[in-house]
């Protein structure tokens, strides 16, 4: 689940959001005769410059609706149902590929040659791809715009199909987490050029787009759990009928080979625009660099021992590269971060809080499961059954924020996502291995579900409200990177803590029990962050 859902105001469209999953609202359009209100029906008040009667707005629904049809790059309605089919399915492979390599895990580790005792070996399978994953999404954003999205989307799909077939030939672990990493920058590729896509199909203010565009990133944001739960259930299913696990990632390898396939036959060529500008090389480096040699470090310290000399080297390293990235940033002509997005105190807040409840969460979607598949001795399929609950309310969740964010004040809903990670590492902290799953697992898997949805949608609802529209782009790209990242080094972060509390391994429920504990410290942070920067998180369109 490391991308959800989005809203962006009416006032303030981004022109490319990056992983968007409420759906931008139709903006108002008004010319010297007529004007068209926000949801295309004609409607207006007083000064809108509509006629004073029904049938003038009547007149200008209809004249929208035509107009918006005959601009449409759609075959017919199920042409349209189906491009929605294909380009969200780039958001359910990001997260199945998280869902199938977790809960088949200890299968995987047997293959390649790692014991059942040695967790910081197995931690680099997740959080090899989530890091490469959050590190390259700001950059290939900005390759969309400047190569085309459909373009960059197949390219997604044929870099991921590649890498998925190459890990399952994997003889070694080290290979394995390479080649993992690699193929994470596949999906890094696909989400932020089919949010683009996303956001590009309907441009028309009439009722038809406008509704299309709604389903899309519903669809988007809703999609997320279902692929993490969906992807867990695939991989336990395969290794649980006995078959080799390689068979894991050869019929993902088919999966995407398919629907990238699909997504040439159906994504427009229409949308493949094009934008002119350059391409920050040298910033792109140093801060990709900087953020995988400081991830490196972390999670290769409780496996290569923080003594060893080259761990931490490669973190000075690392946290000199990016810290000299802004001052690349401010000199550079076409910057893929502009430093100016950082001149908002909120803005800079929600995103460290954000940070901070994705580590929280990060560690919720590695340790649930296996607290429950090693301690309660669940199987891997029945895990992924009593996580459902989760991907469920991932749906109500993503709603939940169309719904809201228009009419209550962010800092309440980014508020509330912050107390759902916190909720639910408390309760994961205090439950009992022997104990039934409806006492307090269920409750856990339900509350948290909660926190990533509202989060992410509320975080870029911000971002468009403090930027400007030629900015708005670039941060909801950095927002996602944040998502991403954070998961990867909330996992790194946790090993760290678990290999320091479990007794050399002996000792297993502390370890967990530590990971919990680091959530719960990461969620009430970013409570406090919210809480001390709310009055700058109002009513979204309250100008």
């Amino acid at each position: 689940m490391a991308t959800a859902t989005a809203t962006v105001s009416d006032e303030k469209r981004p022109a490319t959001p990056a992983t968007p999953a409420t759906p931008p609202q139709a903006a108002s359009k008004t010319n010297k005769n007529e004007g068209i209100d926000g949801d295309g029906d004609g409607g207006g008040d007083g000064g809108s410059g509509i006629g004073s009667g029904m049938a003038s707005g009547s007149a200008s629904c209809s004249d929208v609706e035509a107009a918006d049809a005959a601009k449409s790059v759609f075959r017919n309605s199920l042409h349209e149902l189906l491009f929605i089919a294909v380009v969200t399915s780039a958001q359910l492979i990001t997260q199945a590929n998280l869902g199938l390599t977790i809960l088949p895990i200890l299968t995987i580790a047997r293959g390649l040659g790692v014991p059942d005792s040695d967790p910081g070996a197995q931690s680099w399978f997740i959080a090899s791809y989530s890091c490469t994953v959050g590190a390259f999404v700001l950059i290939t954003g900005r390759l969309g715009d400047l190569y085309g999205r459909r373009t960059l989307f197949l390219i997604g799909w044929a870099w991921l199909t590649v890498f998925t077939l190459a890990s399952s030939f994997a003889k070694s672990a080290v290979v394995f987490d390479i080649l993992r990493a690699l193929a994470g920058i596949g999906p890094s590729i696909l989400m932020p050029n089919a949010a683009a896509l996303l956001a590009g199909a309907w441009p028309g203010a009439g009722k038809h787009d406008a509704s299309r565009k709604a389903l899309a990133f519903v669809v988007f944001g809703a999609i997320a759990p279902a692929g993490y739960v969906g992807g867990g259930a695939w991989g336990a299913a395969i290794v649980e009928r006995g078959a080799r696990w390689e068979w894991i990632f050869w019929s993902l390898t088919i999966a995407t080979a398919a629907l990238g396939a699909a997504s040439a036959f159906l994504v427009p060529v229409a949308l493949d625009t094009r934008h002119p500008g350059g391409f920050d090389f040298l910033g792109s480096v140093v801060g990709v660099a900087g953020l995988v040699l400081v991830f490196v470090s972390i999670n290769g310290g409780p496996q290569f021992g923080w003594s060893t000399p080259y761990v931490p080297v490669l973190l000075v390293v690392g946290v000199l590269l990016l810290a000299l990235f802004p001052t690349i940033e401010r000199r550079a002509a076409h910057p893929i971060l502009p430093m100016t997005i950082f001149a908002s105190p909120v803005l800079v807040a929600v995103v460290i809080s954000l940070g901070l409840g994705w580590m929280s969460f990060g560690m919720f979607q590695y340790y649930n499961p296996h607290f429950l598949m090693h301690l309660r001795h669940v199987s891997g399929l029945m895990t992924s059954l009593q996580l459902l609950p989760c991907a469920l309310i991932g749906i109500v969740a993503a709603a939940l924020a169309v719904y809201a964010l228009p009419r209550v004040p962010a800092y309440i809903i980014f508020g509330a996502s912050m107390f759902s990670f916190f909720i639910g590492q408390l309760l994961l902290s205090l439950t009992p291995v022997e104990q039934t799953y409806w006492a307090m697992t269920f409750p856990t898997t339900l509350l948290i579900g909660f926190g990533p949805d509202l989060s992410f949608a509320t975080a870029s609802l911000i971002a468009s409200d403090k930027l400007p529209p030629e900015e708005q782009g670039v941060a909801g790209s950095f927002i996602n990177t944040v998502v991403n990242y954070s998961v990867a080094m909330g996992l790194a972060l946790a090993g760290n803590v678990e290999s320091r509390v479990n007794g050399g391994g002996r000792d297993v429920l502390a370890g967990y029990r530590g990971a919990f504990y680091l959530g719960i410290g990461l969620a009430v942070m970013g409570m406090v962050m919210t809480a001390v920067f709310h009055k700058g998180m109002g009513r979204v369109g309250a100008h």
